[in-house]
């Protein structure tokens, strides 16, 4: 009785099986995976730890008028040695992130508190020409590392009037995280 049950058993599994959904057969496209492994990776020369310090201007209070103003613009740079030079041809860039980025404006968030003078620090790039704004655009500049492995990211660093409310005298001390990227 029970090789009749194990048969009846097998018999009905098999033909469950038999009406089980088939895989398609056919394909539906590619995926492809590229990438690089890079010989070293950048170090930023002219910072302390990896930290990189960028002293603005005193600018008055009457520097600012309305929303948007800006005044006190400032170069800097991340200067990198030691980067990757195989492969050839690899861009390096710095993205920018953390809670201290304004959602609204991009524009770094001055941490001073009170007394924090109602504005942020704004980047552009090397000419000032171009406000960047890090929610949308974190990773703005780019250079392509030369054959002795260096690489200059330049920017510039302005105060910012992110709303209509007055500037008012007071201490500006904003930062940002960047993390090195390549491409």
């Amino acid at each position: 009785m029970s090789k009749r049950l194990l048969s009846t058993a097998l018999l009905a599994v098999l033909g469950l099986a038999a009406f089980a959904p088939q895989a398609a057969l056919a394909a539906d496209g590619t995926v492809t995976f590229n990438g690089k492994i890079l010989s070293s990776t950048c170090t930023v020369s002219n910072a302390s730890g990896g930290n990189v310090a960028v002293t603005l201007p005193a600018i008055p209070v009457s520097s600012f008028g309305s929303q948007g103003s800006v005044a006190g613009i400032t170069p800097f740079s991340l200067n990198l040695t030691g980067c990757p030079t195989t492969p050839s041809g690899v861009v390096v860039g710095a993205a920018f992130s953390g809670a201290s980025i304004d959602t609204t404006t991009g524009a770094i968030k001055n941490a001073t508190g009170a007394g924090n003078s109602n504005v942020e620090v704004q980047l552009t790039n090397a000419a000032g020409t171009t406000p960047f704004n890090l929610n949308t655009n974190p990773n703005p500049v780019n250079a392509t590392i030369s054959a002795g492995g260096t690489a200059t990211l330049a920017y510039q660093a302005q105060y910012y009037q992110p709303t209509s409310t007055a500037v008012t005298a007071g201490t500006v001390t904003a930062s940002v995280t960047y993390t090195l990227t390549y491409n």
